[in-house]
């Protein structure tokens, strides 16, 4: 039994919160069980929510900028986390990783140049840069053996002519942790094409199963030169809501770039409680997370056994990284509207329609385990009854 109990059930209703009070609008029915959106429905760390409360004691929340422990609470987590020393001159702020892809789109590119996208994947990657007259390469993943890898050939075709690679590292949604093979071919592709490459690295922490997270930046000197690497402890720590994230740009041209649009667009103020969180979390988070991951394993196990037991023509893609997991239903034989419709009509369970997530995403789901064992059952249970009754 460890420190932390990730059992609790708490009411999120009424509360602003996207994964509860938007189900209506999301899935027409504001009763099903919602297992979509990617924040966790475990507390924020105690030491997290004292730490907002220390600073709250003092009656001001007048302009504040960020002080020298922002940047060494990040510095000293990634050496101590994933084994890597960042120039603590390299790190910027963001308001969010989102935010960060669209701040590098309008930093090194022009309207109609060419970025590199590996879907299926998480969907604000190709859809800021439509929204922002870049043009979409998709270079697709290849799904052999239940099990997700690059394909790279494809993208040696399609690398020419291209400015920038978005990355998910690891990925969101198939849950990949890249090894360090892999990204040392990515980055010999990416030499050779003269790619910027946004690595998204939010869910870097949430390693599963003894997998290490390796830094695309980390791979050789050329590519921590070319890389703009995006990191949160929102996924991590359940923090989405702060709006405070750090981008790690080793280039000075290249960072002064990025910084250039920051101040432009004047984005650049953050949040008291965003600080805050963000210099606790990474402080003094190791504890909680370890024990955090331990927890979200065994839901995956769960899971994964469950499926194998009950529903054997719904397939988990097993996670090496994060707390979501990617479920293929293919073998049902539904149509990716006909599951849509069954999941939520009948099972009245909320996953991420695999469909968003961009080409080979369609009768897959999105199903996210930081969730208190209960959950998990109830939503399985409810799954599989749905399915029983169309004898799937």
């Amino acid at each position: 039994m460890g420190k932390y109990n990730f059992d609790v059930e708490y009411d999120r209703t009424s509360t602003n919160s996207v994964k509860y009070d938007l189900r209506h609008m999301i899935f027409g029915r504001d009763d099903v069980i919602p297992m979509w959106v990617a924040d966790m429905d475990f507390a924020t760390p105690d030491f997290i929510l004292e730490a907002i409360r220390r600073r709250l004691q003092h009656p001001i929340l007048g302009y504040t900028f960020r002080g020298d422990g922002f940047t060494t609470a990040l510095v000293e987590w990634i050496q101590k986390r994933h084994g890597y020393q960042l120039n603590p001159a390299s790190v910027c702020f963001s308001p969010g990783i989102v935010p960060a892809l669209v701040f590098s789109l309008l930093a090194y590119t022009e309207p109609g140049d060419r970025v590199i996208v590996q879907t299926p994947v998480y969907h604000p990657f190709f859809q800021v840069v439509e929204s922002n007259g870049r043009t979409v390469v998709n270079n697709p993943l290849k799904f052999e053996n239940n099990y997700y890898t690059i394909d790279f050939d494809d993208l040696e075709r399609k690398a020419v002519g291209c400015k920038v690679l978005f990355f998910s590292n690891p990925h969101n949604p198939v849950g990949r942790c890249w090894q360090r093979e892999e990204l040392e071919r990515l980055a010999d592709i990416c030499f050779r094409n003269k790619l910027i490459v946004v690595s998204d690295e939010i869910h870097s922490d949430l390693m599963l199963f003894g997998n290490i997270h390796v830094p695309f930046a980390s791979v050789s000197e050329y590519i921590k030169q070319s890389t703009i690497s995006c990191y949160a402890p929102s996924k991590t720590f359940n923090l989405a809501g702060l709006s405070t994230s750090a981008v790690v740009i080793d280039n000075e041209m290249l960072r002064k770039k990025f910084n250039d649009v920051i101040e432009r667009l004047h984005v650049g103020m953050g949040n008291i409680a965003g600080m805050v969180a963000f210099e606790a979390a990474y402080a003094e988070g190791k504890e909680w997370l370890d024990e955090m991951l331990i927890y979200v394993e065994s839901n995956v196990e769960y899971m994964h056994d469950f499926l194998k037991k009950n529903l054997p023509a719904v397939k988990i893609i097993m996670p090496e990284a994060t707390y979501m997991a990617w479920l293929d239903f293919s073998k049902t034989g539904l149509t990716n509207e006909a599951l849509n419709k069954l999941l939520i009509g009948e099972a009245g369970v909320g996953l991420n329609d695999g469909a968003m997530f961009g080409e080979g995403g369609g009768c897959f789901q999105r199903i996210n385990l930081a969730c208190p064992r209960n959950t998990l059952v109830k939503a399985l249970e409810s799954i599989k009854n749905a399915l029983s009754k169309h004898n799937l």
